[in-house]
């Protein structure tokens, strides 16, 4: 698939028992796992601010 311009591909390596539990909470959600993790980073740097 390809990916916009605005965007990069990228591999991250996760202990299975977190993506296990990010996985459940995208489906409770009802959205992808990667939906979640991208909101979850954002909000992250927001409360971060740098």
């Amino acid at each position: 698939m390809a990916v916009s311009d605005d965007k990069v591909r990228t591999n991250i390596t996760f202990p299975k028992e977190l993506k296990e539990r990010l996985e459940r909470i995208a489906k409770d959600d009802n959205r992808s796992f990667n939906n979640l993790v991208i909101t979850i980073l954002q909000e992250y740097m927001k409360v971060r601010k740098k």
